[in-house]
């Protein structure tokens, strides 16, 4: 990191550090010079649509699109481009008063100096990316559209590095070209999916192949329309401008969708960009503006302390639970989840490494496509507390609407009712193809060759249960009776018919795996613990007479959680017994969380509390330690993760809410979420109508939040120098008990 970077990203500090944030204004970033590569980069987005824009020494502002769901033959998520701006003359080359300032507060990228005013932004409420600008002196403008993907071919060597077990496929991994369409007067470009080698072979391997499922993929088109006044085509990858201008809007649309032709998906972008030609600019704007300020109002955390050193260290962890939000909000609202490995927000690897990727287009990331549940869960908890429940939407969309077909693949391949949700799964419910065994030769359908996940399936269950906390959250009873109450119903079937019973009648769930790391055993503690919790609270919802049974017939064939006793204390097991661990989690912590059968306001927390200390914890990455550390009122160890976690930055990047990459890729969103969840927690439980305050919350440190709470409640609270200072319940009268602390 150069000289000149380094001041400009301790300028963006400078405040901090000797300051008590109160709103979401005293964390946007401000930089006194231009940036060098796309690792300079300003995130911006509007819950579907990305922009990552940046300076570079050269004068040029350049810019990564992306979408949730732009996806290629393969399904990894591409980008869908990469555009530059030049000026003529360079009005960015002047460096008075120069400076780049993310405003979180409206979600908009400005840049400032003597000769120019640009701002950028993704529109909130339209699928639309705005640059716009003044100038003191009439100036030129060259767009251009900067293609990578310029060929059609098959990679080669370590270029792919998505799919679990790559060099087993039975196809060469491929790339196609981009194509373009530009007009006189506008860039126009996409990335259209003709080649279904993929398809064809993961639901080969799946043998799904045959099953009238359609291919979400094929003829999937992503891509852009730039246009603005006075820019006309130079060539079919620039446009120029006809005259010099004092001011200037540019305007890109970005559309993803399939169509049966070229010509239907340039009709259908160009219709797209005409739609949001009818409001105007100024309009837009303020309905931008609005967005996000409703969103910043939903709920807030800002916290600080007296003494100096520690209030440094405080902002910095504040900042990174404001900056996770806005990253949340920049990729929350699309047609499919965020993804855990880097969100819509990847960047190129050509002058620096991510982890063992280096040298790759803004394409590549590790893990590839595909969804796994494990990850994806995690930045979902915290979103109920903050009261982001728009965001939550794609998540309970891709799960829920994929129950017909578990329900069918369950029937399918192991001949009972029910319904199996897989760890790993590509967007439309298929194993990825490294999982369930490129090659199916003599060897049972359904049945994944990957140890780490073969018999994994607590997926539907704490689904479940997510879909209870929500009803609770949110009271939306048509939900409950229309997907979540069917959704378990299900989840349980599959438990009841594809285990056994020992001699007294208990259910034996084998062979199974606790997470991915205690393989070959028999009743996993988190699937014990998930059954104990999901039957005990979806009872009182059940009305179908068969639906009652069944749950009041796997709940008398319950065993009790694995436990035993060490060093004279009892402790819970991760599993009652097992042949092998190949991997790091600790799943006798899932009774804790996310099943929260030990905590706030619950019996016998010791046990829950004597597990926990029993060995050393790792807590970056998935890991839940800090969350569980809350829950149990353990404090200190609650604020040693949250401290470690929030620092845990990558510090090359100029936006400093990039985590990890740990085990995964960068920006780590499972981290991230931890670390959102595990300062709630420590902020809020409740429990039926009691709320815990600062149940794990340093003393010493000032805090002042609003949070939601089950019920359709919040809580506003303030805690100043070890006292409550004010606390308000909204609606105002709900009969909740307060409660300060509870260890």
């Amino acid at each position: 990191m150069n000289k000149k970077f380094m001041l400009g990203f301790f300028l963006n500090f400078s405040f901090l550090l000797f300051s008590q944030a109160q709103k979401v204004s005293d964390f946007n970033l401000l930089f006194a010079e231009k940036g060098t590569d796309s690792w300079s980069s300003m995130p911006l987005g509007n819950g579907e649509i990305s922009a990552q824009a940046w300076t570079n020494k050269e004068g040029k502002l350049q810019m990564y699109f992306g979408t949730t769901d732009s996806r290629d033959g393969m399904d990894n998520v591409i980008k869908i481009g990469k555009m530059t701006v030049q000026f003529e003359p360079d009005i960015l080359k002047d460096s008075r008063g120069y400076t780049e300032s993310l405003l979180l507060e409206e979600g908009r990228f400005w840049i400032r100096n003597k000769m120019a005013d640009i701002s950028i932004r993704v529109d909130a409420n339209h699928p639309e990316i705005i640059i716009s600008g003044t100038t003191k002196i009439p100036v030129k403008i060259k767009l251009t559209n900067n293609i990578w993907r310029k060929e059609t071919r098959d990679y080669t060597g370590d270029e792919y590095i998505a799919e679990y077990k790559d060099e087993e496929m039975p196809f060469r991994p491929f790339m196609e070209a981009d194509k373009v369409a530009s007009r006189a007067d506008r860039l126009m470009w996409f990335h259209r999916n003709e080649n279904e080698n993929f398809w064809n072979g993961v639901m080969e391997a799946n043998d799904l192949l045959h099953d009238g499922i359609a291919n979400p993929l094929k003829n999937r088109t992503s891509g852009a329309l730039v246009q603005g006044a006075g820019l006309k085509r130079l060539n079919d990858t620039t446009l120029i401008s006809s005259k010099a201008q004092k001011q200037f809007l540019i305007k890109t649309t970005i559309l993803v969708e399939q169509t049966d032709t070229e010509e239907a998906y340039i009709h259908a972008l160009e219709a797209l960009s005409a739609e949001g030609d009818k409001e105007t600019e100024a309009i837009k704007f303020s309905a931008h503006q609005k967005w996000w300020q409703d969103y910043w109002n939903r709920s807030y955390v800002y916290f600080n302390a007296t003494n100096k050193a520690l209030n440094d260290t405080l902002q910095l962890l504040n900042r990174g639970y404001v900056l996770q939000r806005y990253v949340n909000a920049i990729g929350g609202r699309g047609k499919l989840p965020v993804k855990f490995n880097g969100s819509t927000l990847v960047l190129d690897t050509y002058h620096n490494p991510i982890g063992r990727v280096s040298g790759k287009s803004a394409d590549a990331r590790l893990w590839g496509g595909a969804y796994w549940w494990q990850n994806t869960r995690l930045i979902y908890y915290p979103m109920l507390a903050s009261g982001d429940f728009d965001q939550i939407q794609p998540f309970i969309r891709f799960y829920t609407g994929l129950l017909p077909l578990m329900k069918k693949m369950t029937q399918k391949f192991y001949k009972h009712p029910g319904a199996r949700f897989n760890e790993t799964m590509h967007f439309w419910g298929a194993w990825r193809g490294g999982d369930i065994g490129w090659n199916r030769t003599n060897l049972q359908p359904g049945i994944s060759t990957n140890p780490y996940i073969k018999d994994l399936i607590i997926t539907g269950l704490e689904m479940s249960n997510y879909l209870l906390d929500y009803f609770q959250y949110t009271g939306d009873e048509k939900m409950l009776r229309e997907e979540t109450l069917p959704f378990i119903k299900e989840t349980l079937l599959y438990y009841e018919h594809h285990y056994y019973h020992d001699a007294e009648g208990k259910l034996l769930i084998t062979p199974a795996q606790s997470l991915e790391t205690y393989i070959n055993g028999v009743n996993p503690t988190p699937d014990i613990a998930g059954l104990q919790v999901v039957l005990s609270r979806v009872e009182s919802f059940v009305q179908d007479p068969d639906f009652a049974a069944l749950c009041k017939k796997l709940k008398n064939a319950l065993s009790a959680l694995p436990h035993t006793v060490k060093n004279g204390k009892r402790i819970i097991l991760p599993i009652q017994d097992y042949k092998n661990i190949i991997n790091v989690e600790s799943p006798e912590l899932y009774p804790i969380f996310p099943f929260r059968i030990y905590g706030v306001g619950k019996d016998d927390v010791e046990i829950a509390i004597n597990t926990f200390k029993e060995k050393q914890r790792t807590y970056f990455g998935w890991q839940q330690t800090g969350i569980q550390a809350a829950l149990l009122g353990l404090t200190d160890s609650a604020a040693k993760v949250m401290k470690s976690n929030g620092l845990a930055f990558d510090k090359r990047f100029r936006f400093p809410g990039f985590w990890g990459p740990n085990y995964d890729y960068l920006p780590d969103q499972c981290h991230a979420g931890n670390y959102l969840n595990t300062i709630q927690t420590m902020l809020l439980q409740t429990e039926g109508n009691k709320s815990y305050l600062l149940p794990a919350w340093p003393k010493e440190w000032n805090v002042k939040f609003k949070l939601y709470a089950p019920g359709n409640k919040q809580v506003e609270a303030e805690w100043k120098n070890g006292k409550m200072v004010k606390v308000k319940k909204y609606p105002e009268g709900n009969g909740d008990e307060v409660i300060v602390g509870f260890r």
